[in-house]
């Protein structure tokens, strides 16, 4: 009887198994064990020199009267990357200047240690000079730094909801927002500057209800400093002359958007000098823009208006009519051409 189909199918002989894919199988489970313990031994090496350096730093703190003081210290992250918990933290340097944080993390890739970024938590409380402070309170705070060989080469500080009050001698203020972010960079080819972008949104002062949106790019001379780590007076480096070029200042609030660029500095006694020629697109609405900063009745916001339009040059900004008008400042007396707008406050 002839074999069927079927039956001559299950007479073939079975295909022995291959020892060799077993053994590919052995040898790559080998290779991901070996990984996994390498990594984690890269790791742990990685935390223990994490551990040691955070020791030396606030040792170092310590013997030049300054202090580092992380409460609740914890230091995780296993396995991509390092994390540090404070909860609080509180830095003060030999100088006084003082920070504290209710709540504090780093968080550094294991793979790319040198881009490290910080959180903190509100409230917070500065304080940078005699009788000058500043405390806030915020949504989210981050802070993305990249490292390089010697010093910091960008940082970039982003808040959201951001409710600051600042205490300087001779003036208080305070100011709210939706955001507000701050971008520190070496300057290209001038490596001792630095580039500094300033933006906020929504941005309210109390008692008013003027929203504007702000934003500054400026270069500050010898300003590669405030990125070494070592310590830097903010306050002597705005005293080289014309120490602030300012590429763009714009404010925008309802009709009105102002522009402006120059240069600022301040002299020695801590006077704000300089020249930053305004553009200004609806000054006729200054007016009603300006009349709550004034007592009711004042006819101080109308005849500025006046003095802007009648003393200003036609521009364009944005493609919408414009006046452009001298500002200038003066041993802290600033101007507008002839016309007097008041002292602003020394910084010292």
């Amino acid at each position: 009887m002839p074999d069927t189909p079927a039956s001559t199918e299950s007479a073939a002989p079975q295909a022995p198994r291959r020892k060799g894919s077993r053994r590919g199988y052995i040898w790559l489970i080998a290779l991901v064990v070996l990984g996994i313990a390498l990594w984690s031994a890269y790791w742990t090496v990685a935390r223990g020199m994490a551990v040691d350096v955070l020791r030396n730093v606030t040792e170092a703190a310590r013997i030049e009267g300054g202090e580092i003081a992380c409460g609740g210290q914890r230091l995780g992250g296993f396995p991509f990357h390092l994390q540090l918990d404070c909860a609080p933290l509180s830095l003060r340097s030999p100088r006084g200047e003082s920070a504290g944080f209710d709540a504090f993390r780093a968080v550094a890739l294991a793979y790319n240690p040198w881009h490290v970024i910080l959180e903190a938590e509100s409230p917070a409380a500065m304080e940078f000079a005699p009788a000058s402070r500043l405390a806030g309170t915020w949504e989210t705070a981050r802070a993305s730094f990249r490292v390089g060989t010697s010093s910091v080469e960008r940082a970039d500080i982003e808040l959201t909801a951001p409710d600051l009050a600042l205490a300087l001698p001779g003036l208080d203020a305070e100011l709210a927002a939706s955001s507000a972010s701050l971008h520190l960079r070496q300057t290209p080819q001038r490596v001792s500057d630095a580039d500094i972008a300033v933006a906020l949104s929504g941005a309210a002062l109390p008692g008013a209800a003027l929203v504007l949106d702000a934003r500054a790019s400026l270069t500050l001379k010898g300003g590669a400093v405030l990125l070494s780590g070592r310590g830097a007076d903010l306050i002597a480096l705005l005293k080289n002359e014309e120490a602030v070029e300012v590429s763009e200042v714009r404010v925008s609030s309802g009709e009105v958007t102002v522009a402006a660029a120059g240069t600022l500095w301040i002299d020695p006694a801590g006077r704000l000098n300089g020249s930053l020629p305004l553009t200004i697109a609806g000054a006729d609405k200054l007016p009603a823009l300006l009349a709550p900063y004034f007592p009711e009745g004042s006819n101080v916001p109308a005849s500025l208006a006046g003095a802007v339009m009648g003393f200003g040059k036609p521009a364009e900004l944005d493609g919408a009519p414009a006046v452009t008008v001298p500002l200038a400042f003066d041993a802290g007396n600033a101007r507008i051409g002839i016309i007097p707008l008041g002292a602003v406050p020394p910084l010292r």
